[in-house]
């Protein structure tokens, strides 16, 4: 994609549109300090329990929570879709010799007796879920029990682990690593333009540290990367439930890993142009299908850098249509995530023709979308519009009539500079 065709006014209301919705789909405070809180009493369930296998056991954050892509449920989801996601493991140093069957069940005992909670505890393929139905929004735990891999002498869960799947035993992750590696990855030194801009309407970019379950202030910021997933996450959320594709969706790990290979190539590869932030987004969603790879032997992959037995893309490769809906799933919603994302790029006709589409496929507010499109520039060529037409000639359209519109001057539009 060339971005040096578009009008640089109009590539920065975009620009803040997407970022502002990023914003909106984010946890609030008090919600981020709920999860905080569920959290602690993990610990403090485990360490009540006289179960040898539990002995020494050690809770640590994984998933969206720790790579600080966590979102609100789109509206109108239902069941897991409709809470907000949290996810948890449990490393158990004592669980060497244990069947993964006898760990799953241990696991599920000990937090059906130290939990109160109004819904039941689910059963997962790989550990358990606690549903903590009387918040609002809802949001639920997934717990996942997990063991040092054959050669790992670390502890507290670093370096390669295993978990226990119900159908098919122990299964090779790394949850730690694959977290350190997006984070490090988030970190890659592509040069930003823009930021004074961004952040005197309210958008910051700071990096984000690598607490092992960050301060609310980290998982808010606006890196690029994790604004891209979060983007992509509610987009996908939001296809599935329009769709009715809820149980065939791809998951965050699928999206997560592919956001990040992509935006890792752009970072490693030298470029010279300074970048603004929407031309990093929309950039590293382009490239994501170039990191899922096939092959006659193993099918396809989306592989856990860090550990290449864990391939995220597994149910991909299960027989008959089961795998083929995953699959075909995936390339579906993807066609119309890079679409969707260039929607404040094209020209989509009448002064409401965006916000009605960007609030139907993001889910975002109306009001949101209006306050920002109000707070921009007069001189600035609106999202959705032709190059040229801008807040002040939306404006002169509502009085004077389609002709003063369109005959609205363009040489107004302010330049910013080349956009790479």
């Amino acid at each position: 994609m060339r971005f040096d065709q578009f009008d640089s006014t109009q590539l920065q209301s975009w620009e803040l549109l997407l970022l502002r919705a990023t914003q909106e789909m984010s946890l609030t405070a008090p919600q981020y300090t709920t999860i905080e809180d569920r959290y602690a009493t993990l610990q403090e369930i485990l360490a009540t329990s006289a179960h040898p296998l539990l002995q020494g056991a050690h809770v640590f954050v994984q998933g969206s929570i720790e790579l600080r892509t966590t979102i609100k449920p789109a509206p109108g989801a239902k069941g897991a879709m409709g809470t907000i996601d949290a996810d948890a493991v449990v490393w158990l140093p004592n669980a060497t010799n244990a069947s993964a069957s006898e760990v799953l069940r241990v696991i599920e005992e000990r937090f059906r007796e130290g939990t109160r909670v109004d819904a039941p505890i689910v059963q997962l393929r790989r550990g358990i879920r606690i549903e903590y139905a009387d918040e609002k929004p809802g949001f639920h735990i997934d717990i996942t029990p997990a063991r040092c891999a054959p050669g790992n002498a670390d502890c507290n869960g670093v370096g390669a682990l295993e978990v226990p799947d119900r159908e098919l035993g122990w299964k090779a992750s790394s949850p730690r690593e694959y977290s350190a590696w997006l984070q490090g990855v988030s970190k890659m030194r592509i040069s930003v333009q823009g930021l004074d801009l961004l952040k005197g309407r309210g958008i910051v970019l700071d990096e984000a540290s690598q607490d092992p379950l960050p301060a609310y202030g980290d998982y808010i910021d606006g890196n690029p990367l994790r604004a891209a997933i979060k983007l992509l996450k509610r987009h996908r959320d939001v296809w599935a439930l329009r769709n009715r594709r809820e149980d065939e969706r791809p998951i965050s790990a699928i999206i997560t890993t592919l956001a990040t290979r992509s935006y890792e190539e752009m970072a490693a590869s030298g470029a010279t142009a300074s970048l603004r932030p929407v031309e990093i987004i929309l950039r590293l969603v382009d490239g994501m299908r170039r990191f899922i790879n096939f092959s006659t032997i193993s099918g396809y992959e989306v592989l856990n850098p860090k550990d290449p037995g864990e391939n995220f893309a597994e149910k991909w490769n299960r027989l008959g249509s089961e795998g083929v809906a995953y699959r075909t799933a995936f390339e579906e919603w993807h066609v119309q995530a890079v679409g969707d994302l260039q929607l404040g790029l094209m020209d989509l006709g009448g002064d409401g023709a965006l916000r009605d589409r960007f609030t139907e496929r993001f889910a975002v507010t109306e009001t949101m979308v209006r306050d920002v499109i109000r707070d921009l520039p007069g001189n600035w060529t609106l999202p959705g519009r032709t190059p040229g037409y801008t807040r002040a000639a939306a404006s002169l359209a509502a009085l004077a009539g389609p002709h003063a519109a369109s005959s609205a001057p363009q040489g107004a539009v302010v330049s910013t500079g080349r956009l790479g």
